[in-house]
């Protein structure tokens, strides 16, 4: 089902009984419903079921950082091109940057060598000598807000309804301003944020997700370094 930043409105103003009000202009009622889509937006990506996450590539052939896509708002993992085949990296810990940097074995690690932190828009990749070569990053990107009346929301919000909960923000808001009573449609929404919550969870029922062990791969391997064998 698509839903337009137009029918988002409609049904915004149906909820707030404003039809044909000019109360609350249209710029207002988009700002509004940007708002809404913003809160309903990190409420699913707080689930960390991958509604939204996508991929893009980086090379790096002098230094050792590589930007961020422009869209980028929280990574899902970084992989590390060997051969024909990515492999993951792990994330250092920022007190240990200058530690990581001086380790030449993979096995301490990972099985590509390398770890990687973000700043601010920038990925670094130690060791520093080491860093050249292929990434891909799985992320979740920015949201884009709606403006032309027919901009349409993702069709992962839209296909179970959850777009209701936009439309509530903004309701709530325009009835805000018209200094209204708000009690009934604030508690609608927070009963659809609750529900969204717990339901935007576990979308794999068959094989939830387990705790990984960053520990068992590595550890023989890292004791025969520190012994020497």
């Amino acid at each position: 089902m698509t839903v337009s930043l137009t029918q988002l409105t409609t049904r915004s103003k149906q909820l707030a009984d404003m039809v044909g009000s000019s109360f609350v202009g249209s710029t207002e009622w988009t700002d509004y419903i940007n708002s809404g889509y913003g809160e309903l937006y990190d409420l699913v990506v707080a689930s960390f079921e991958d509604y939204f996450t996508t991929t893009a590539s980086s090379t790096i052939t002098t230094g050792a950082t590589f930007s961020l896509p422009s869209a980028f708002y929280k990574i899902r993992g970084l992989d590390y091109l060997v051969g024909t085949q990515y492999v993951n990296c792990t994330q250092f810990n920022f007190n240990d940057r200058n530690t990581q940097s001086t380790w030449k074995s993979p096995a301490l690690y990972n099985q590509s060598g390398r770890q990687y932190r973000i700043v601010a828009d920038t990925v670094y990749i130690v060791p520093a000598d080491q860093a050249a070569g292929t990434y891909q990053v799985w992320y979740v990107p920015a949201l884009t807000p709606l403006s032309a009346g027919g901009d349409l929301l993702p069709t992962s919000l839209t296909k179970f309804g959850w777009e209701e909960y936009i439309c509530l923000y903004a309701a709530e808001r325009a009835l805000n301003k018209q200094e209204s009573d708000v009690t009934v449609i604030s508690r609608q929404r927070q009963e659809l944020a609750a529900r969204i919550v717990k339901m935007s969870e576990n979308r794999n029922i068959d094989q939830p997700e387990r705790i990984t062990d960053l520990q068992s791969t590595n550890s023989n391997s890292i004791l025969r370094d520190f012994d020497g064998n």
